[in-house]
């Protein structure tokens, strides 16, 4: 499949990003040699690889134990909000 500026342009339409037209033709560069190193790494024979054990697969990972400190995150959030109502974010209406 051909990169081009069209191709570029869905792509961004569907990820809800705004593509500056001076960096259109760095992106369709970009977007292409990513592609094609997908499409290498596609007709690499890895029959007789074995697969790689993931993490979680059987074993438990080492975890830290929980522990509860005092935060003031919340206000911190809420004190840079453009609009809040209390202790909520006040956000557009998305339908």
């Amino acid at each position: 499949m051909p990169i081009d500026a069209k191709v570029v342009h869905d792509v961004a339409a569907l990820s809800r990003l705004q593509v500056d037209p001076s960096e259109e033709a760095r992106l369709v560069k970009e977007l292409a040699s990513i592609l094609s190193y997908v499409e290498q790494l596609q007709a690499l024979d890895v029959s007789g690889i074995e697969p790689t054990s993931q993490v979680g697969s059987g074993s438990k990972p080492p975890l830290r134990e929980d522990r509860v400190k005092p935060s003031d995150v919340r206000d911190e959030a809420l004190a840079q909000a453009p609009d809040r109502d209390g202790d909520y974010f006040r956000v557009p209406r998305v339908v």
